[in-house]
This record gives C-alpha cells, structure tokens and sequence, in this order.
C-alpha cells in the first residue's frame, strides 16, 4: 500500500454511528426509526452503523405481557383510550404507515425482545431484527413477548435459529442486560427515543425530519 492510500485508510472515520435507546412496544420509536432511515436514505454514499440500545417502557409487566385494552384503560383511563390510539394511528398516517393498533391484543414484556435484539448485534443484522419486530408488533399485531415470534423475527433476519433458540431458551444475558437497562435509566434517560449521532448530538422524542436532519448533518466529520 502506498504512504497516500496508507494515510487515506488511518483518516477513514468509518461509519457514522447513530445509537438508539428506545422499546420496540413503543410507536414514536418505531416512528423515529423510520424517519431517521429516511433521513440518512436521503444522503447518498453515507456509511452509517445505527445501534440499539434497551430500555423498557414499563418493566413491571409481567413476561406474558397483559390485555392491551386494559393496560391502556388502566393508563389513560376508559374515556381516553379511544383517543390515544387515535392519536397513534394519525401519527403513523403521517408517515406512511398503517399503525394496526386494533390488531394488537397483548401489551408484551419486551424484555425477551431486547435479548434478541442485544443477541442479533454479533450477526451483524441488529437494526433488521428492530425493524421486524416493530412491524410484527405494528403492523401484523404479533405478541412480541411469545418465543416464537421472537424465533421467526431471528429466521427472517437470517440468524442460527438452533443458536437463538438455545439462547433465547437460556439465561445467560439476563443480569447483563437488566444491568445495562439499569445503567441506562441511571445516567439520566426516561423519555424515548432517544437518538445519537456520531457520540455527540442527541435528539430526544419523536421529532420532525428537519431536526434529524440537522443533527445528522452536524454530526457529519468534515472533510
């Protein structure tokens, strides 16, 4: 290799990391994805690693989840329900997207969803494995807390399913994980999304393009 192509490789910064800390049960981060995917889409030859990180909306839910009708009632109030999830599916229309909120019927634990989703970073296909499980959840009202879903999310994004059975099936992560979730609340984040470009500038919530796209573009290293 000559000095100059030497030089160009150890100045190459590499892909422009963008980390996530969002739950894959909530629609503004399903949103977010989405609208920052298009952002970067809009920028040709850009190299970019988006990263997830875990964070639960509501910890306490039990593993098999609970009635989605009822967990809303519970939070919002009987009366209010029916606006909330109009306000979802107006959002979703916004972009695009069917939001089939009157197909979900469990509110899941997404806790099993962040081990897939931690586990899938080795096989290189981590923000495949969020996108399907936002669609499944989203889109096709899937219960994203049934281990078989979970299983066909790892099929469709082409992992081992035998290895991510076995995994899945096992509890080697979890204090990891849960210890991870623990650190994240603890150093200051309770609103998600919460986006990252290039280590530097965060955006938090679900913003418009215009925003993403100044933080995508100030993030960007000159040169």
């Amino acid at each position: 290799m000559s000095e100059e192509k030497a030089s160009e490789a150890e100045e190459d910064p590499g892909p422009l990391t963008i980390d996530v800390v969002g739950d894959v049960s909530c629609p503004w981060c399903f949103l977010g994805k989405r609208l920052v995917d298009a952002v970067v889409g809009s920028v040709p030859g850009l190299a970019v690693e988006m990263r997830w990180y875990p964070f639960q909306i509501d910890p306490a839910l039990p593993p098999e989840g609970v009635d989605y009708r009822a967990y809303l009632t519970e939070k919002y109030g009987a009366e209010d329900v029916e606006p909330a999830l109009a306000k979802i599916v107006d959002a979703g229309h916004e972009f695009g997207i069917e939001l089939a909120v009157d197909k979900i019927a469990r509110m899941p634990n997404t806790f099993a969803a962040h081990r897939l989703i931690r586990y899938s970073y080795a096989y290189g296909v981590q923000p495949q494995v969020v996108e399907r499980l936002f669609q499944a959840h989203f889109l096709y009202g899937q219960d994203i807390s049934d281990p078989n879903v979970l299983i066909e999310v790892a099929r469709k994004s082409r992992m081992d399913i035998d290895a991510t059975a076995a995994f899945l099936a096992g509890n080697e992560d979890v204090a990891a994980l849960q210890q991870e979730m623990d650190d994240i609340r603890k150093s200051g984040v309770d609103v998600v999304p919460r986006f990252t470009f290039g280590g530097v500038i965060d955006v938090i919530g679900l913003q418009t393009a215009d925003v993403f796209a100044d933080a995508l573009f100030n993030a960007i290293p000159e040169g």
